[in-house]
């Protein structure tokens, strides 16, 4: 009920009416932001950059680079470096993407790593890897050597949103603390604390002007046609990727 919520105000257009849930009918937006490829300049070859979500095969960077623990972004990247939609429900273009997994794996020697990917890309130990643009947000505030892009054959546009489930008993009480957490002090705190992207204005501007001042990764691309949402996955289609993912794994 927005109407117990008055500091939606707060919140920018952009994270608002996005096709997972039109009209916001069932959440609030508290964070944005995409998936990326993060890199260290002084190892990584700027000209190398054009080839996209390509450059996680180039061969000049085996073993020296993480994946994203995700079956769902790992096939978006997948499928964006072969030209396809990443909602695809076509299981000849998810099974060519299911192979570019596989090759990578095998020529390229990854490590699948989750959010022990923080601690390891601010120490240098690796010169890619695949994060979210909050932690890369992050990550660059602690080592300057790193940078951060998305590939122009798109990524995953994600925002983290708030809800109120059917059986809660504290409606009213969720209601406060949904318009807490986008007011503007908490919004600024919150992501002060963790490098995401506040879906609140005055705060996404003093962290864009302030402490992430030329950061990229802070500043979601909102331009790129082929940057997608994620679509609902019927069950079928995510018991197959589930599937597959645990055969690249599997090594």
């Amino acid at each position: 009920d927005w109407k117990e919520i008055p500091n939606k105000k707060n919140l920018l257009d952009d994270v608002m009416n996005q096709s997972y849930d039109p009209g916001n009918r069932y959440s609030c937006p508290y964070f944005w932001g995409t998936v990326g490829i993060l890199y260290d300049k002084t190892v990584v070859d700027e000209a190398d950059l054009k080839d996209g979500w390509n450059l996680l095969c180039n061969p000049k960077y085996k073993g020296n680079i993480y994946m994203y623990d995700s079956e769902r972004d790992s096939f978006m990247i997948a499928l964006k470096a072969l030209g396809y939609s990443m909602n695809t429900t076509n299981e000849a273009e998810i099974e060519e993407a299911y192979q570019w997994l596989i090759d990578q794996r095998d020529t390229m020697d990854p490590i699948y790593a989750g959010d022990d990917v923080i601690d390891n890309m601010i120490s240098g130990n690796k010169a890619l890897a695949v994060v979210y643009s909050g932690d890369a947000s992050y990550i660059i505030s602690e080592n300057p050597n790193l940078d951060y892009f998305t590939p122009e054959q798109g990524t995953n546009r994600w925002y983290d949103a708030m809800v109120i489930t059917k059986d809660c008993s504290e409606v009213q009480l969720a209601h406060e603390f949904i318009n807490f957490m986008i007011s503007d002090k908490s919004a600024l705190s919150n992501t002060e604390e963790v490098g995401y992207t506040s879906t609140v204005k005055s705060a996404f501007e003093t962290m864009r002007d302030g402490d992430y001042a030329g950061i990229d990764s802070y500043i979601p691309d909102t331009t790129n046609p082929n940057n997608e949402i994620f679509a609902y996955q019927q069950p079928k289609i995510k018991q197959k990727f589930a599937e597959l993912w645990t055969k690249v794994k599997a090594k």
